[in-house]
């Protein structure tokens, strides 16, 4: 299993995409990993995250690597869970935060 943790704003993503971004990025981690994710889902309460003074718009998904990644490849699977994050929450680039980490030694 991977595990992954996606934080989102209570209110922002309908129920429908939520499944969806869930069903895609387990998709990426069966294709990058070989691993189904397992996604701890985190909704932060409406009124308790703010950006610039104003309430976050922001989705964040981070996971950690079952092996060690060259450069590059995180570099495409990142681009990767970026993409998948913004055309299932409708989300801007500047508004997804995505990190792959590596397996701790």
């Amino acid at each position: 299993m991977i595990p992954v943790m996606c934080i989102v704003q209570e209110g922002q993503i309908p129920h429908h995409a939520e499944r969806g971004l869930k069903a895609q990025i387990d998709a990426f981690t069966q294709r990058a990993f070989s691993a189904p994710a397992d996604i701890d889902w985190i909704v932060v309460p409406e009124g308790s995250g703010f950006t610039a003074g104003g309430p976050s718009t922001t989705v964040i998904a981070s996971l950690h690597a079952n092996r060690q990644l060259p450069q590059t490849e995180r570099i495409a699977l990142l681009k990767e869970l970026g993409d998948i994050c913004m055309v299932n929450t409708g989300r801007s680039a500047n508004e997804v935060v995505t990190s792959i980490r590596n397996p701790k030694d």
